[in-house]
């Protein structure tokens, strides 16, 4: 099923098979330096939770474990760069002279301190992330729902013909 449903920017193309794990690992990429695509691949989370929760579309076991390994990688790396991204956000000694106090300021605010900062962009793409696993969990139990109406009307139709 083609929905309107993607991450950050227009939608693409339908990418081959081989390549489109690694054109949602390129967006997600990119959204933790752009605010602009952060808050794009938030966006596309929030219309896949919307489109998931309104039956709009479905997935099957093996789909859903390739989306959950994609999700599932982004966020154990998250975890660890997040740990390590805690040091950015004190205050380095670089010396005493005015232009090195400028410098570990600078540091600092391209970390934490405004909303182009590099740690509220990934704090917002793990949201989304999160949502997207939410949303692939309620996509299986559609497919489930739809594949058990199948089979039941399947056997109804079976037992009228015996």
């Amino acid at each position: 099923m083609s929905t309107g449903a993607h991450f950050g920017g227009p939608p693409p193309a339908t990418p081959a098979a081989s390549t489109s794990g690694a054109n949602f690992l390129d967006t997600l990429a990119e959204g933790a330096t752009d605010p602009a695509a952060a808050k794009q691949i938030n966006a596309g989370a929030q219309q896949f939770m919307d489109l998931a929760k309104s039956g709009g579309f479905a997935i099957n076991e093996a789909g859903l474990k390739k989306y959950l390994n994609v999700c599932d990688t982004f966020l154990q790396g998250y975890d660890e760069i997040r740990f390590q991204m805690e040091g950015l956000a004190t205050r380095a000694s670089m010396g005493s002279s005015d232009y090195a106090q400028k410098v570990a300021a600078f540091n600092v605010k391209v970390a934490v301190e405004d909303k182009q900062s590099l740690i509220p962009n990934l704090e917002l793409l793990r949201k989304g992330i999160e949502q997207v696993k939410q949303a692939l969990q309620i996509a299986r139990n559609n497919y489930n729902e739809t594949e058990n109406a199948h089979v039941d009307a399947l056997n109804r139709f079976r037992s009228a013909d015996s």
